[in-house]
Order: structure tokens, then sequence, then C-alpha cells
């Protein structure tokens, strides 16, 4: 045995780098399958809850999109934190937690982006374990229920390593639509803007006399995160097909960050090129010991 690794040792030992290697490729897609598992999984609750709920009658769809609209009557511009981590800073309003919260775990709803094949879980707050896991709502920002005078903010993490969330937000275009969902209402945004900003600039984020806009933010450049990608939208009619018939992924709306079975494949290419090469080598070093 110890004849056998003192002459492979060199070969083992890189065996056990190139193996520690593709576990790190791997780990990305591993994570990430979960934790869409896991935001399916609260999207479906949330669904089969409300859907019971209604059914039964101990949900009141319009008694709670009533609060909701008395709650974005109620604020005020000076309301909206003037940075996000001000955002964060603040103290959790009651009311706030308590409006459109039918299964009393935070989640107001979900979101689908089908151009980058999203469909996030919603929930209260900007808080980090909100945001490891789904979309926030930014706390001070209009509640996603539509309405003339509203504005509301939904953030999400761009690039970790075990979620894709927001990471492909940079490839939704102009014109194209997202939609939110609260309860059983759906509401249709049509993206019309586009701008980064630094993170302690919320100017854009301010209610449009008249307006119905929604936008959603996350970190850039990817990797830096230095400052806000900002898409907004402005309140479409909702039908079925516009939802049916909506922008799905291309190859090129999918970036290299989220492409994580290529990642996979690329590096079992690799791992197995280096074997192949390995085997040569000691195959060629064998015959020439023996000749």
């Amino acid at each position: 045995m110890k004849a056998f690794f003192l002459k492979y040792y060199k070969t083992i030992a890189i065996g056990a780098l190139m193996l520690a290697g593709l576990s790190l490729l791997v780990y990305p897609l591993v994570a990430n399958t979960w934790n869409n598992h896991v935001q399916s999984t609260i999207v479906k609750d949330y669904e089969a809850t409300v859907e019971a709920a209604i059914q039964e009658g101990t949900l009141d769809v319009q008694a709670e999109l009533d609060k909701a609209t008395v709650y974005n009557e109620e604020l005020l511009p000076s309301i909206l934190p003037d940075s996000f981590a001000e955002a964060e800073a603040n103290g959790v309003d009651s009311n706030y937690m308590s409006i459109l919260n039918a299964n009393d775990d935070g989640v107001m709803g979900y979101i689908q982006i089908p151009s980058i094949n999203v469909k996030l879980p919603i929930f209260h707050t900007t808080n980090d374990d909100v945001l490891q896991i789904g979309v926030g709502h930014l706390e001070g920002s209009s509640l996603p229920i539509g309405g003339p005078n509203t504005h509301s903010v939904l953030s999400a993490h761009r690039g970790l390593p075990s979620a894709t969330l927001f990471t492909d937000l940079d490839k939704v275009e102009v014109g194209e639509d997202f939609f939110i969902i609260i309860m059983d209402e759906y509401y249709a945004y049509e993206v019309d803007r586009i701008d980064v900003v630094e993170p302690d600039d919320t100017s854009l984020l301010a209610v449009q006399p008249g307006k119905d806009l929604c936008t959603l933010i996350t970190c850039t450049p990817y990797g830096v995160n230095t400052q806000r990608l900002m898409v907004t939208g402005h309140r479409v009619e909702y039908t079925p097909t516009l939802l049916a018939d909506a922008k799905t992924p291309t190859f090129g709306a999918v970036s290299l960050h989220t492409n994580y079975l290529l990642w996979v494949i690329v590096g079992l290419a690799i791992v197995g090129a280096f074997i192949l090469l390995l085997y040569l080598y000691d195959r060629k070093r064998t015959k020439k010991e023996q000749a």
C-alpha cells in the first residue's frame, strides 16, 4: 500500500484537488436547486392557504385590500427612507406587518418575471433574513396592490451562490412585463425605465401624482455591489393571456452567473480531460520504467 501511494501520490493529490474544485462548482447548482424548491413551496403554500381561507370564508380579500389602500393613502413622501440601510435599521410597524399577511408568516404575495424565469415570494420588510430566500417589500413604500398615487418598491439580492433571486434582473428590458400576485388578485406592470443609482439615492422611488408604479431593486455591478439597479414599471391591464404570452427566457436572457448546469458541465469536462492526461502520462511513465 505504501509503495502504491509513493508511486501515485502526485496523481492522488491532483485528483483530490480536482474533486475539491468540482465540489465548489457543483455547490451552487445543488444549493440553488434546493432554494428554488423552498421558494416554490412557499408560493404554493401561500396559494393553497389563500384559496382555502377564501372558500371557508375566513379571508375577506376585499377587506384586506381596503386596509392596504388606507395604509397607502396615509403614507407621506417623507416617510420613504433616505437609504436602504436606514430602512433596515428602522423598527418594523406592527400595523404594517398585519396587512396582507394571510398566512401570518410575513408573505404578502409573489412576483413573476417571465423574461428571466423568476417566481418568488414577496415578504414584508427588506431584512436580510428575508432577502436570503425571496423578495422584500421596502417598508415606507406603497403596498403592492396598485391604484393611483402609489409606488411599490421590491428588493432582492443578486449574486448569492446559493440562490438566483434577482441575479438576472439586468437582463430585463424596457417593454417587458412583470406580475405581482396578492391573494387572488393579479397586477401587471410594463417596464418603462431602467436606472443605476447610488445606494443612498431614493429620489426615483417617490410617488408620482396619479401614477401606479412598481420598482424592482437589486445590487449592481455583479459581484461589486456598489450601486443599485432599479427596474421600474407602470401598471397595465392584466389579462390571463398577457401572462401566458409574456416573453420567456432565451439563452441570452440567462447570464453565465446563473447557468449553473453549464458550469458543472464545463467542470466535468475539465476534470475528465485532466484524468485522461494523467492516465496517458502514467501509462507512458510505466512503459519507460518497464523498458
